[in-house]
C-alpha cells in the first residue's frame, strides 16, 4: 500500500465495517457516482475501497446504500494509496462539518 503510514494519523478509533457506499464527485450534468465499500470508519472519517482513483484533496458526496435513508455527508480525501496485488485504491476520507440549520 502507498498510502504512508496511516496509523499514526488517526485522530480516533476505528471500527472495522463493511458497508457499501456512494460517492459523488462533482454535481449535476458533471457528478461521476463511484461505487465504494467502506474498510473502517470512525466519527471523524472512513476508510474505503474501490476501482476508481481519487486525488488527495478531493471533496466528495458520501452515501450510504444500506439501511434507513441516511443523508449524504461530504468529505475530503485526506490519503490515497493502491491495495497490495490488486488493481483496487483505497482513500482515507475525512468528514467536513457542515453549519447547523438556523432556528
Amino acid at each position: 500500500m502507498d498510502g504512508g503510514d496511516h496509523q499514526n494519523q488517526r485522530k480516533g478509533h476505528r471500527l472495522p465495517v463493511k458497508l457499501p457506499y456512494s460517492l459523488v464527485s462533482g454535481s449535476g450534468d458533471d457528478a461521476i457516482v463511484i461505487n465504494a465499500e467502506s474498510i473502517n470508519l470512525s466519527k471523524s472519517g472512513l476508510r474505503v475501497r474501490t476501482d476508481a482513483e481519487l486525488t488527495s484533496g478531493q471533496t466528495v458526496e458520501v452515501v450510504l446504500l444500506e439501511g434507513a435513508s441516511a443523508n449524504p455527508v461530504l468529505a475530503r480525501v485526506v490519503w490515497v494509496g493502491k491495495s497490495a496485488g490488486s488493481d483496487e485504491y483505497e482513500f482515507g476520507l475525512e468528514y467536513i462539518p457542515t453549519a447547523p440549520n438556523p432556528v
